[in-house]
């Protein structure tokens, strides 16, 4: 026998099937050192020849790279506008002021809060207990990266601050049910195992933040996520007001608040630590059953088994006696062909494996696609 047929009971279509794998550089790296990271070339540059220039870039979000291709961009957003330009009307005679960081609030909001909720709201003390969050640091990682999804329980972002080095993940592990939105708590992932930072006995809640596992987006509660890590300070900040000039021609009190989101990139570049990231596909699949009845496939046309005439002997005779009533074989790979005969896919097995009139074999091959 040479083909042998499929019925509709070998063939299983519509499975899905998730395939991970670590989220950085060319071979799935799970971990990166945060350290590699740098913003695109294009932050706060001066236009030359046909170079794009966005004037926005560097003052409400940046894209941060990592071997030239961008992985996540940061974003500063404020539900009371805090932080946004201004502009003389020459018109009114009056001071304008813009909504960018009130846009990008208000577009993360409506994106991943339901209608009624108006704020992010961050678990503080414990899972049940919210609170609200007026400004946002928001990571959003680039699509075309995560794929379907980043997996939960495995992403860890580290700050480094004036108060120490701190690393956050999700809260999979500890809720154990699977949700659309999970908070960030103190902990680490090592070896591809969550482990959360515990205090007597229990996760730290502290209201730091959000993950987003299928939009591949962390919300962070900017103000307490600086009382924690200490990376904005003050004094750092006003010396250098006043060569902020690069920035825009707004006043010092909106450079404050930009200067303050470049803080938080900088926490995340001058950490030590490594950021762990896993991503998902889910893969449509077919599976095929390929049944191998007793009396199938016992013979071959290998030339170990039967001669192709050079020896003297007819070409295509078994070459041993005891082949010709006791046959054994061994099965290497399948080929799936279509109605015309035509080898579409073929599947390897780990090892040969033997055939004869005393064995049956079931062979499953999965097609993703």
């Amino acid at each position: 026998m040479i083909f042998s047929q499929f019925t509709t009971d070998d063939i299983v279509s519509g499975r899905i099937n998730q395939v991970s794998s670590g989220l950085f550089g060319t071979t799935g790296s799970l971990y990166l050192s945060q350290s590699q990271f740098t913003t695109s070339s294009a932050y706060n540059t001066a236009p030359t020849g046909s170079s794009a220039f966005d004037v926005k870039n560097g003052q409400y979000y940046l894209n941060v790279q990592y071997n030239s291709e961008t992985y996540f961009a940061l974003a500063y957003g404020d539900y009371a506008n805090s932080g946004s330009s201004e502009f003389d009307d020459p018109d009114n005679a009056t001071t304008v002021l813009t909504n960018e960081t009130k846009v990008i609030y208000s577009e993360y909001k409506n994106t991943l809060l339901q209608p009624s909720d108006d704020l992010f709201s961050f678990a503080s003390g414990s899972a049940t207990t919210p609170v609200d969050g007026q400004q946002i640091f928001v990571m959003n990682f680039s699509s075309d990266k995560i794929k379907d999804q980043l997996d939960p329980g495995q992403i860890q972002i580290n700050l480094n601050g004036t108060s120490g080095q701190f690393s956050f993940i999700d809260d999979s592990q500890v809720i154990n049910k699977q949700q659309s939105v999970y908070n960030l708590i103190s902990g680490s992932v090592v070896n591809g195992v969550p482990t959360p930072y515990l205090s007597n006995g229990s996760p730290v809640y502290a209201g730091v933040g959000l993950f987003y596992p299928s939009q591949g987006v962390v919300i962070f509660n900017a103000e307490k996520t600086n009382d924690i890590v200490g990376f904005y300070r003050s004094s750092d900040i006003d010396s250098r007001l006043s060569n902020a000039s690069t920035y825009d021609n707004t006043n010092s009190y909106d450079k404050y608040w930009r200067l303050w989101f470049r803080s938080f990139y900088k926490a995340i570049k001058s950490s030590t630590k490594t950021m762990a990231a896993r991503r998902s596909e889910f893969v449509p699949s077919t599976n095929y059953f390929v049944r191998v009845k007793n009396k199938e496939f016992n013979y071959t046309n290998n030339p170990t088994f039967v001669s192709d005439g050079t020896d003297g002997k007819t070409k295509g005779t078994i070459i041993y006696q005891d082949l010709i009533n006791n046959p054994r074989t061994y099965i290497t790979s399948v080929g799936l062909y279509n109605a015309n005969n035509e080898l579409v896919a073929i599947g390897k097995i780990s090892r040969p494996i033997q055939k004869s009139f005393d064995s049956e074999l079931l062979i499953k091959v999965r097609l993703d696609f």
